[in-house]
């Protein structure tokens, strides 16, 4: 996992956002949740104060990851941001997005509800389906983001001609 880095991976050429719909939704549900429990907070006290800074925390954090991109696509590679659950156990909840890179030529393909990346060869063994969080972004964009995977891995086939 890494962060954007321009000297690592060229510039971004796309952003690939989930739905604006599906972000306000959220941070619509996470606000009511938010103003919910502080509520009862107020009504009860005691050690409901300590419950609702932890879920308003949450949902402030939560909300942050909505607005962040769910995959970047930029001259060298690939950077998609996998569910924090799919992350090791020395992931930070941090407000600084994290990213996967894979190469462009190593993409195979997408499930049919877009939840998972495949990766690797072709062969018996040789797809890894890593998760991704593109359920929710709108079909255009899904279009969109096809298309820029299918023009660099051209892009990428053309220059290795080239070279050889």
């Amino acid at each position: 996992m890494d962060t954007f880095k321009e000297e690592v991976y060229g510039k971004i050429q796309w952003e690939c956002c989930r739905a604006k719909i599906y972000i306000v939704a959220m941070s619509l549900f996470y606000v009511l949740i938010s103003a919910t429990i502080i509520t009862y907070a107020m009504e009860y006290g005691n050690i409901l104060y300590v419950v609702a800074a932890c879920v308003f925390c949450f949902s402030v954090w939560r909300i942050n990851r909505l607005h962040t991109p769910v995959a970047l696509v930029c001259e060298k590679k690939l950077l998609v941001s996998v569910p924090w659950s799919f992350l090791n156990s020395d992931f930070d909840f941090s407000f600084k997005s994290l990213y996967m890179p894979i190469e462009y030529s190593e993409i195979t393909g997408v499930s049919n509800c877009w939840d998972h990346l495949y990766i690797g060869a072709r062969v018996a063994g040789g797809i890894v389906g890593l998760p991704v969080q593109m359920s929710c972004v709108s079909r255009k964009d899904k279009k969109k983001f096809k298309f820029w995977i299918s023009k660099k891995q051209e892009e990428n086939r053309h220059v290795s001609r080239l070279t050889f």
